[in-house]
């Protein structure tokens, strides 16, 4: 297993760390709800260092990557973030990433596990293209703080204007007088910030801001907490909700798909799709009970299997119910459809709800 840069933070947290992404990362400190609560009230501190960081120069990147994705690059704004998806042939997706638009370069950043599979695909899609490509994977640094407060503790230490920065942008400044990227992006539901930032700087940054908010709510969360808030809040976990079987539309992200666009690999399979409109879909779960919903647990309606478990957990902030999302028929897919899921040969009934469980009750942006 390879470590980031923050790995000796995490063992001096007695974080319990797991191998995920290739990368020894830190599953929880001390409790998961706890750092889940703390996202929700206050803030969190996130490493994502394990996550791919590409940087793509040349005057023709934007036309380029538009061609492999579904979602428009071209029509980016400076400073700009974006949601996209790399589709296969099939209408499948190879990763879910957020394109970056800086002055003088493209940052894409890539989910860990596909990291090395999204470097080959970019390498053998270059072509003859002016574009240049650079792997960070492992060499930079991403810490993120999640939360409602997340502004209140990163902003006196950074020279960036962090309230005026709006939501899915980014910018370039200093966190503790090291240079960072700073975005406002984020997989919790939150508002908060993602720091792009040197590997050696990084444990200056994370240690000082722990200490610096200790006494507002700030604590240290890992990967546990994390996949239970962006269950909550509806976003797709790669190899869950997306993998190269599930596309977009599946998903329930038809609004990233341009069919507009001249070409992106999958169009002609996803225009099929769209028309026929009868393909399995992702929908939201809620247990009648507390039964876990767990992956790969049957989904029936009435006598019939109609789909399966994607993810699932107790939602903390939906009542401590227990939630998943389901890869279901059509026919299933109504929200308020009562469904059963078969658990170890037990039936437990459920119902399809709308996603996401969760949704912030501020605007991000306001003070």
């Amino acid at each position: 297993m390879k470590r980031t840069a923050l790995y000796n933070e995490h063992v001096n947290l007695s974080a319990r760390l797991i191998p995920f992404g290739g990368f020894d990362m830190p599953v929880q400190y001390q409790s998961i709800l706890q750092e889940h609560e703390a996202v929700r009230k206050a803030a969190g501190l996130f490493d994502l260092s394990h996550m791919g960081q590409f940087i793509l120069e040349g005057d023709g990147v934007a036309e380029w990557a538009d061609r492999l994705t579904v979602n428009a690059v071209p029509t980016m704004k400076p400073w700009q973030a974006r949601y996209n998806i790399f589709t296969n042939e099939r209408g499948g997706a190879h990763d879910d990433v957020i394109f970056y638009r800086l002055p003088d370069r493209w940052l894409l950043v890539v989910n860990a596990g596909n990291a090395d599979k999204m470097w080959k695909h970019l390498n053998d899609s270059v072509g003859g293209s002016d574009v240049k490509l650079t792997s960070l994977h492992g060499r930079n640094a991403l810490i993120a703080i999640q939360g409602p407060r997340s502004v209140a503790m990163l902003q006196p230490h950074s020279d960036a204007d962090l309230n005026g920065l709006k939501y899915y942008f980014c910018t370039e400044g200093h966190v503790y007088g090291k240079k960072a990227v700073i975005a406002r992006t984020g997989y919790t539901g939150e508002d908060g910030f993602e720091l792009f930032v040197d590997g050696a700087d990084a444990p200056e940054i994370w240690t000082k801001l722990l200490a610096g908010n200790a006494g507002n709510g700030l604590i240290p969360a890992g990967l546990g907490a994390r996949d239970v808030l962006r269950l909550e809040a509806g976003m797709p976990l790669y190899g869950h909700e997306l993998t190269e079987e599930i596309g977009p539309l599946q998903a329930g992200l038809a609004w990233v798909v341009k069919m507009n666009k001249p070409e992106f690999p999958g169009k002609a399979s996803l225009e099929d799709q769209q028309s026929r409109d009868d393909y399995p879909r992702i929908v939201g779960i809620v247990m009648d009970g507390r039964a876990p919903a767990r992956e790969g647990y049957h989904v029936f309606l009435g006598e019939k299997r109609v789909g399966e478990i994607r993810s699932g957990s107790i939602g903390p902030s939906v009542a401590n119910k227990s939630i998943g999302t389901a890869l279901v028929e059509k026919e299933a897919a109504t929200p308020g459809t009562d469904v059963v899921v078969h658990i170890r040969g037990t039936a437990y009934g459920a119902k399809v709800v709308e996603l996401p469980f969760y949704k912030r009750s501020y605007k991000i942006g306001a003070a």
